[in-house]
């Protein structure tokens, strides 16, 4: 690994001489001193410290005695540093180029070997901590990137952290500390293995873009379909090329496989979606790995054994049981204008055959200007108008050129049938937000590869067999008993589950497939930019 600039500089200034040779416990003293007073976490020769007040809270506790004592441990723990960029982070975050040189350089060099003995063990320390909290909660804050971001965070308290650490390392395990710090679900080892083949793909090949002019379709013979055929065995999905300008049966299964794979429409047709992810470059798909590892590793630790997890950007749904998959639906999420939220509440009940209250934004936005034009609208679709005393309105005997959207008085229900907006079920989790899971009556729109519609809510795909899964009993709750049930078109009393399970709302431009890879998705609501630019920032002074 070539060293940077600022931190050969660094080590430049650690070698410097100093008028008076303190001893290696004062020089930490004036260490852990200096960075919290100056405030940033800067060290008195250069380089910063992130996490002034634990590396101070751990010092002074330990009478200001070095930590990093045995060289063969420091070393091992050196290792894994430099190996935090197959995780997706930076070494350079942990001081890994000023660590190592350090390390590799011989101590009659040093002007003052104390000095530099003090600066290593601080920055290693400091280094071990970060790696960890990285590595265990991820290193973009979430609550940044989306603020109703409401998923645990470990609490890095000083006094704890330092005792755990000299613990660790007195104990000769911080190495497996670090190593276990990884989370452990198998989608992140599935984006750390992908994240390594596309680097050495990159390393490999050069990138070029595939030309995107032409609608390319089965059967059709066109120069087009030779750079086609190129791509897609550099991404594993033909096994050899060949200089065919044919779109021939196997080319066509290849991007049917590429397609199913990618979350796109399963035509055999290579247009717009299909060149867009054809098209996205080794480095885009790392940087996307990177983003989407990070972003596994804020939750990783508030995943238990059941849990429904929605996948915002790629519009699916995954039910786990005793830590197994069980179901799988696609499913509709919010509109750019109206984003579904990133958050996670446990799930209570169910409803059949439900009611809608609507609310007053979409009244304003939507239905208000139908039912002026309209009011038979009101009827038709079995809305019902509720005044301030609650009493039902005659939509058809009220004067609507009173009001408009702002002032119109009434609430709006909608009644259980056909065409309501929740359809036949919906599956409540309490939250601020107003967001559940429910059925819909368009059904037609499911048939899209890119499913932003609603207004903030996920709707199910296939609502009643996910009601049955969730019920999980078979005597009571079968599937022929909850259409029967919704076929009755009552509305039903609230129906709780006999187990925890928690919905974790969250954003992945990629995902797992079932065979073990990796899908890629659109970034419909724009949000990797950002969660990249932090990524790739130095990190914040805690």
């Amino acid at each position: 690994m070539k060293f940077s600039t600022a931190a050969c500089t660094i080590v430049v200034l650690f070698l410097v001489s100093a008028n008076v040779h303190a001893t290696l416990e004062e020089q930490l003293r004036l260490i852990t001193e200096h960075i919290v007073l100056d405030g940033e976490g800067n060290l008195p020769s250069g380089g910063i410290v992130y996490q002034p007040a634990i590396i101070e809270e751990f010092y002074s506790e330990s009478n200001y005695q070095p930590l990093w004592k045995d060289r063969e441990q420091a070393v091992r723990v050196l290792d894994i540093l430099a190996e935090a960029d197959r995780d997706g982070l930076n070494p350079e975050d942990y001081h890994y180029s000023t660590l190592r040189k350090i390390l590799d350089t011989d101590e009659t060099a040093w002007a003052d070997k104390n000095r530099v003995r003090a600066v290593f063990d601080a920055l290693l320390s400091d280094a071990v901590i970060l790696y960890i909290r990285h590595m265990s909660q991820g290193k973009v804050d979430p609550q940044e990137m989306d603020p109703s971001f409401n998923y645990s965070r470990l609490t890095f308290e000083p006094k704890r952290v330092s005792m755990a650490l000299r613990e660790a390392v007195a104990e000769d395990r911080i190495d497996q500390i670090m190593e276990d710090a990884r989370p452990t679900q198998k989608f992140y080892a599935q984006m750390r293995s992908t994240l390594a083949s596309y680097r050495d793909i990159a390393a490999r090949e050069t990138f070029t873009a595939i030309p995107d002019d032409v609608l390319l379709k089965p059967g059709q013979s066109h120069n087009h379909v030779i750079p086609l055929r190129k791509r897609l065995v550099e991404s594993g999905y033909l096994d050899k090329d060949n200089a065919s300008p044919t779109f021939d049966p196997v080319l066509e299964d290849a991007v049917r496989k590429f397609q199913k794979d990618n979350g796109l429409d399963i035509d055999g047709v290579v247009g717009r979606q299909s060149y867009a992810l054809l098209n996205m470059s080794w480095s885009d798909r790392i940087d996307s790995l990177r983003v989407n590892m990070d972003r596994l590793r804020w939750i990783s630790r508030d995943i238990t054994d059941n849990f429904i997890v929605v996948n915002i950007a790629g519009f699916e749904l995954y039910y786990m049981r005793d830590n197994t998959l069980v179901w799988e639906t696609p499913v509709m999420v919010g509109t750019i204008q109206h984003q579904t939220p990133i958050f996670t509440k446990r799930l209570k009940y169910l409803e059949f055959n439900p009611t809608w209250t609507v609310p007053r934004s979409i009244i304003r936005r939507s239905l208000f200007p139908k039912f002026r034009a309209d009011p038979q609208y009101v009827l038709d679709n079995n809305y019902q108008l509720i005044d301030r005393k609650g009493q039902v309105a005659d939509p058809l005997t009220i004067d609507w050129s009173a009001y408009n959207g702002s002032n119109f008085p009434y609430g709006v229900v909608q009644q259980p049938g056909e065409n309501n907006a929740l359809g036949r079920v919906k599956f409540i989790f309490p939250n601020k937000h107003a967001i559940y899971l429910h059925d819909t009556p368009s059904r037609s729109l499911f048939s899209r590869s890119s499913r932003a519609f609603s207004s903030g809510c996920v709707r199910v795909k296939h609502p009643l067999q996910f009601a049955e899964i969730l019920l999980d009993d078979s005597e009571n709750w079968s599937l022929e008993q909850v259409r029967y049930l919704v076929a009755s078109g009552k509305p039903q009393e609230r129906i709780y589950l006999s187990q925890d399970v928690d919905v974790m709302l969250m954003y992945w431009t990629t995902s797992p497939t079932a065979d073990g890879g990796i899908q890629f998705h659109q970034d419909i609501y724009n949000k990797d930019l950002n969660t990249l630019e932090a990524l790739n920032s130095p990190p914040p002074v805690y």
